[in-house]
């Protein structure tokens, strides 16, 4: 075989090598999906782990370990996750995914959300109890650790956030996000807390009934329109997240899915006098 021949079928093949492990390189970046989106409003924008730029989420989309999911002026969404956690998106809200563990064969979940700014509500069943099993969230100013409930996280402004529990079971855990700032607080249902930069977090007090209805109304996303009730709802929510997440989310090896967020668990706790005044939103970010 001439020689010229011989080099070129070599440099054809360290070529074809390249391809196929940068295709390697990069599907391995991406992992195994965790959960995906199950309702979504206006504008929302994710971003994968090694990607430069943010592109607009769709009903569907899978989600994966590391990515950033960001909400414009009316965005919402709703994210259904492999261990049936759900979390919603408000308006103007930034989180990213920064541990997810799920192994039901060990009884192990473990979960760290963190919120740079906005509103988040969460649901979190109570499945897991393993050695190692955690749920956290953390904001600028707080930490907030979960075992079973329904909460609601306002981190709208950057040097204080607000907790909100809306049902427990048993109850979570906040705390500055500084370790060298003492105290915690436990909160169950209808109980709130704030915590400042470098503060303790304020003693438990009732959550006014207005200020509930207000953040349970700027986190809910509405859900796809169906005929036949909850039944039917819960069924497709199981197929979006097995299209999204094939092996990952077997609806065999799933416990059963929690109530969705926008049906209210909370029965409201009314405070002696009126309720305290509420500072105006800031601004949306600029564009």
């Amino acid at each position: 075989m001439p020689c010229s021949i011989k080099r070129m079928l070599f440099v054809g093949l360290v070529g074809l090598l390249f391809l196929l492990s940068a295709s390697v390189s990069s599907w391995g970046l991406s992992g195994d999906p965790i959960g995906s989106i199950t309702a979504i409003e206006g504008e929302v924008y994710l971003g994968h782990e090694g990607e430069a730029a943010l592109f607009e989420a769709m009903f569907g989309d899978p989600i994966y370990l590391n990515d950033h999911i960001q909400t414009e002026k009316d965005g919402r969404v709703q994210i259904l996750f492999q261990d049936d956690s759900l979390l919603n998106l408000a308006e103007n809200t930034t989180i990213q995914i920064t541990e997810h563990v799920y192994s039901p064969e060990e009884n192990r979940r473990s979960s760290w959300f963190k919120i740079m700014m906005g509103k988040v509500r969460a649901v979190v069943g109570q499945y897991f109890a393993g050695a190692g099993s955690s749920y956290k969230v953390s904001t600028p100013t707080a930490i907030i650790g979960v075992r079973g409930t329904h909460f609601i996280v306002d981190a709208t402004y950057v040097d204080e956030t607000m907790v909100v529990c809306v049902e427990s079971s048993p109850g979570l855990v906040v705390g500055n996000i500084r370790d060298e700032v003492p105290g915690e607080v436990t909160l169950t249902t209808g109980l709130m807390t704030t915590v400042a930069d470098g503060r303790s977090p304020t003693p438990p007090a009732p959550a006014p009934e207005d200020l509930m209805m207000r953040l349970l109304m700027d986190t809910r996303v509405t859900l796809p329109s169906l005929q036949g009730g909850s039944a039917e709802l819960r069924g497709l929510l199981r197929k979006k997240a097995r299209l999204a997440t094939p092996e990952l989310m077997d609806v065999g090896k799933m416990p059963p899915i929690p109530v969705a967020p926008d049906q209210p668990l909370f029965t409201p706790v009314r405070p002696e006098g009126p309720p305290p005044e509420l500072p105006p939103p800031p601004p949306p970010p600029p564009k």
